[in-house]
């Protein structure tokens, strides 16, 4: 742009504006291409007249940087600059990012007095270039989550089979010991309750994981909150308000009970501290939504959600917000602000939904609160009625239980306990030997323990294999973790039962009896 320009001949349009502009406080305008208004929502005579001044329309964040960057051009001998990319407020207050090219017109001594340039409209090319940066920052953390799902799943998966070991050689002590020695019984029962407590840590891994075992029926979630509602009041301090916004006639959403339980407690809980002793409200939601392709595709893009019709849960608070750096950290395992804070709660939320293939969404500032918001697939299936109880049995076993675990603790304790109640037992470490086995005694074998997890043939193989053989054997199912989706397409019918890992021995002879109970 070296050399003077006849104003009159130029007429631009589009997204490059003309300026030329004094080197006087706020940088007074003496030209500006008629197309000002396209990019500046000001007219050119506004510019012209004075009545816009060009400085003041720089973002108050951005003023000061572009005022250093004309002043170090300007101190030196430079006959042209480009400044770094800056925004400018629109006339209707909207942000624009511009690009910015300037040539120094100076006087004979040296001295800058005025400047000709021109600036590019590029808020188009800098959002593209921040939803790729946020694509690419969900993607990443995405993957940082599955790795840590997987991380989590492994750990609880072991801990829950030494768990499961740990109870079962503890009740089988404590029905030794009996009534004659009530302290060895009381030291026993502890060891359960320890056991039992160290197992809701590994329900919360596998939680988070994504893989936790829970059982899944047709819930309303409003049905669901207003029964809630006892509990959630105690929590809630009487500074703050509890508001209900539940709609009715929401179709049903296919989860587990217990588990959107806890997601709302947890939710709550995080609610009520960030009210701390302030006044306030905790407004819990739900409603119908539907989310169409290009929402899913941009907005829940690592949930991979398919278009459709989602109940939609959301629990918000008027409390002290999260920073970007809180937010950005706020479902890692063990992540708190708390001082005494310790555990998975937004973790354990985070794997919850995700398990039930829904999605989890954080809108928070410093100061203005905190809004969780939830999505679930809905259905239109009726909801379950809640199962008839099972009058106690009373009776001995029979035949021979084939029991597959890869953990020899779990072996021997569960041929002792099956031993007791009247079987017989042959033993597995995996599924290939579980067949050579069950192809050997397959008349003879009433039940089959197996475990979904193991070397050679997982669990799933060995269970298509086992019932390609004998359709009608029923089978206990047990595991230290397991997908939802896996459960769905074993556990099913009148045949075969699940055992989530860690289980008390009462819990085995339960799921035996109901298996074998009528037989």
């Amino acid at each position: 742009m070296a050399g003077d320009f006849d104003e009159q001949a130029v007429f631009i349009t589009g997204p490059v504006v003309v300026f030329k502009w004094r080197n006087e406080p706020g940088w007074p305008v003496e030209y500006v291409s008629p197309n000002a208004e396209e990019v500046f929502g000001h007219a050119a005579e506004a510019f012209l007249s004075g009545r816009v001044v060009y400085a003041d329309l720089i973002h108050p964040d951005d003023g000061e940087r572009v005022s250093r960057e004309v002043e170090a051009a300007s101190a030196g001998q430079a006959s042209s600059f480009v400044h770094e990319p800056y925004r400018v407020l629109h006339k209707s207050g909207e942000a624009r990012w511009l690009y910015d090219a300037t040539r120094i017109q100076r006087s004979e001594d040296g001295r800058p007095v005025s400047f000709l340039g021109y600036v590019i409209d590029i808020s188009a090319r800098v959002a593209a270039e921040t939803e790729k940066r946020e694509l690419e920052r969900r993607l990443n953390h995405a993957q940082k989550l599955e790795s840590l799902g997987v991380l989590a799943g492994g750990v609880a998966h072991d801990f829950n089979n030494v768990l499961t070991g740990i109870l079962a050689h503890a009740g089988l002590a404590k029905r030794a010991v009996g009534t004659e020695a009530p302290q060895a019984t009381e030291s026993l029962q502890q060891i359960e309750r320890l056991a039992l407590g160290a197992s809701q840590w590994t329900r919360q891994l596998l939680a988070y994981a994504g893989k936790g075992s829970f059982v899944a029926v047709p819930l309303d979630l409003s049905e669901l909150a207003r029964e809630m509602v006892g509990m959630i009041e105690v929590i809630v301090p009487r500074t703050a308000t509890l508001r209900l916004e539940l709609a009715r006639g929401l179709p049903s959403v296919v989860a587990d009970r217990g588990e959107i339980q806890q997601v709302i407690m947890n939710l709550l809980t995080n609610a009520v501290d960030a009210l701390g002793d302030r006044p306030g409200e905790v407004t819990i939601r739900t409603e119908l939504q539907h989310l169409d392709e290009q929402t899913c595709a941009l907005r829940f893009a690592e949930e991979a959600l398919a278009a459709g019709d989602f109940v939609h849960l959301s629990v918000s608070d008027t409390g002290c917000g999260m920073s970007p750096d809180v937010k950005a950290k706020l479902f890692d395992p063990f992540f708190t602000t708390k001082q005494s804070g310790r555990g998975l709660g937004m973790s354990a939320v985070l794997g919850i939904v995700r398990a039930h293939r829904g999605a989890v969404r954080v809108e928070s500032e410093p100061g203005r609160g905190t809004s969780f918001r939830l999505w679930f697939p809905s259905t239109w299936q009726a909801k379950a009625a809640p199962p008839s109880p099972v009058p106690p049995v009373k009776w001995r076993g029979a035949g021979t239980v084939l029991i597959v675990d890869d953990d020899e603790a779990i072996r021997l304790a569960l041929r002792t306990l099956l031993t007791e109640m009247g079987f017989a037992t042959a033993i597995a470490r995996d599924g290939a030997e579980a067949l050579a086995v069950f192809d050997s005694q397959q008349d003879e074998v009433v039940l089959v323990l197996l475990d979904l997890t193991m070397p050679v043939m997982n669990g799933a193989e060995t269970f298509a294999a086992l019932t390609a053989r004998r359709p009608d054997v029923p089978v206990i199912v047990m595991s230290g973790y397991t997908e939802q989706q896996a459960v769905d397409g074993l556990v099913e019918g009148e045949r075969t039962a699940f055992l989530g890992k860690p289980f008390a021995v009462e819990e085995l002879e339960a799921a035996v009896k109901v298996l074998l109970g009528s037989r």
